[in-house]
């Protein structure tokens, strides 16, 4: 009887080495299943926080450089041969145009009124991507009066290329765009924009 009993304990011994083992390694086995979820998961938060900081300093950097573009000294060339400076206290009128584009035909005659008059400044941007050669055709054609810059200008200037004509921009004399008109405009029409402007800036 004692033999018996020593025999079955040795036996749950022995079976208690063996399993013991097997215990322990699918124990490990799961703290580093879940070691390495957690390092998933921490890592793709990680992931992220990193998208969300990457975006927000792209964010800021492109702010910063349109701060920075808009109160920069510029200064172009203009087909008519003169140097236009953002260097003024005058506010000023971006007018961007083309030949084929009827109602900018028709703003002409009130932007070289306004140009005249001095009241303040006129800027005109060909929409088509002429040389100066081909653009001062046109400006000669249209009895255009005002400054004229090709469609490369825009690129430093604070304004973007509009996707419909005729579009002005409202300059304010720190060269911060205040305004933008869609479609065709008077005398009349730009002078309320820029007392509009104005007020909104006091």
């Amino acid at each position: 009887m004692q033999y018996f009993y020593f025999r079955h304990s040795v036996l749950l011994i022995h079976c208690v080495v063996m399993i013991a083992p097997v215990v322990v390694l699918t124990v490990i086995g799961l703290n580093r299943l879940k070691i390495v979820a957690d390092y998933k998961r921490i890592t793709q938060q990680r992931g992220s926080f990193r998208v969300v900081i990457m975006v927000l300093v792209g964010l800021l950097a492109l702010a910063g450089g349109i701060a920075l573009r808009s109160l920069q000294p510029l200064t172009l060339n203009t087909v008519q041969g003169q140097p236009f400076s953002w260097q003024s206290e005058q506010w000023t009128v971006v007018n961007f145009f083309a030949e084929w584009c009827q109602p900018c035909l028709r703003e002409i005659p009130e932007l070289n009124h306004v140009y005249n008059d001095q009241q303040f400044r006129v800027l005109g941007v060909s929409f088509d991507e002429l040389d100066n050669e081909a653009l001062s055709g046109v400006v000669a054609r249209q009895n255009i009066r005002f400054p004229v810059v090709i469609s490369e200008a825009v690129a430093d200037l604070p304004v973007s290329m509009p996707i419909v004509l005729p579009t002005t921009y409202i300059i304010s004399p720190a060269g911060e765009v205040t305004m933008t008109i869609r479609g065709e405009v008077t005398q009349e029409k730009l002078q309320k924009a820029i007392k509009q402007a104005q007020s909104e800036l006091l």
